[in-house]
């Protein structure tokens, strides 16, 4: 497993791989026809202080999953990484691609990114899904009750979660 950034090349294996999670796998907000390919390029030609997307590889250095996540545009916030969002292949799930792009993740901002003190991400409320977030420091801010409205009409209540980068150099 390698994690790497992306690059604009990376597009059409991350657009594939979205279109096979989006709608499907829980805990995906984003449906399957919001993942359009205008979405996928405005992501990946963001300037880097603005948003952190990367990639892994399997051992054959083909793409089995991605995270990203972006800072707002409101100068007050620019200390903010938000809609963390991590997607991983369905055939490579269950095999750590999940915790290892996570980790990855937070390995890059803590080495990589010191004007970052805050990664910020909204989860379907689940205890076990929390539990095992804040097992890795991320910390439980606010329910927000009714905020996810599902596919299916189902509204559900999501947690804000953030996690602190202790290398944060204001």
């Amino acid at each position: 497993m390698k994690i790497r950034k992306a690059h604009s090349t990376d597009r059409s294996c991350i657009a594939d791989i979205y279109e096979e999670v989006a709608g499907k796998v829980e805990g995906i907000t984003r449906r399957p026809e919001e993942i359009t390919d205008t979405y996928i390029f405005s992501l990946l030609r963001k300037n880097e202080t603005e948003c952190v997307f990367l990639v892994v590889e399997d051992n054959e250095g083909d793409i089995v999953g991605f995270a990203h996540a972006e800072k707002g545009t409101l100068a007050a916030y620019h200390h903010i990484l938000s809609n963390f969002t991590i997607v991983v292949s369905p055939a490579a799930q269950k095999g750590g691609i999940g915790r290892g792009i996570f980790m990855g993740f937070l390995e890059h901002i803590f080495n990589e990114r010191p004007d970052v003190q805050r990664l910020e991400m909204e989860v379907k409320y689940d205890e076990e899904r929390i539990k095992l977030f804040e097992a890795i420091n991320f910390v439980s801010e606010a329910n927000i009750k009714g905020r996810y409205r599902a596919a299916d009409g189902k509204f559900h209540d999501q947690v804000l979660m953030a996690w602190i980068n202790p290398n944060f150099k204001a």
